[in-house]
């Protein structure tokens, strides 16, 4: 802790916790508990004295000298769910990529078939019906195929 510092109530320490850049996203009142939780845990173990107040609001507080950085655990105070979304994992985000990369290949291995359909069905119009359904088949895939590629695509996009 800075001079600034030496002691604090809640009020100031949630303040200046908020200010944190890895913070910013942080509501008050989940600092304000996330503070509060530490300052009765350090109290607990005997790290703090209190100065003055009686009520909560008050009280200031100082680290005593039995007070060590190396006592401490780091933490962060408990995040919205919405707010873990935000996060995506690296592994994800490769096999959204993976998946991509197979689906394009899929995509143009159906366009091949199509035009050879195409192809066969002008050589061979007595086959025509039978190659007609096949055709329809790979059109249908291509389509189901093209529609993953974009969702794959929008999901990358927004990861």
């Amino acid at each position: 802790m800075s001079s600034k510092h030496d002691t604090f109530t809640v009020i100031e320490l949630t303040n200046a916790y908020l200010k944190l850049p890895s913070c910013h996203d942080l509501k008050k009142v989940a600092a304000r508990q996330f503070v509060v939780r530490n300052i009765q845990r350090f109290d607990d173990n005997g790290f703090l004295d209190k100065i003055g107040g009686s009520g909560s609001r008050t009280t200031r507080y100082r680290l005593n000298d039995s007070f060590s950085k190396d006592c401490v655990i780091t933490g962060k105070p408990h995040r919205p769910i919405v707010s873990s979304i935000d996060t995506v994992p690296v592994d994800f985000a490769i096999g959204l990529e993976e998946k991509l990369k197979a689906h394009r290949l899929e995509l143009l291995s159906t366009v091949g078939e199509i035009e050879e359909y195409e192809l066969i069905g002008s050589e061979a119009p007595q086959r025509r019906e039978h190659i007609q359904e096949l055709y329809n088949h790979a059109r249908d895939h291509y389509s189901k195929t093209l529609g993953r590629i974009r969702a794959l695509e929008s999901l990358i996009l927004h990861c």
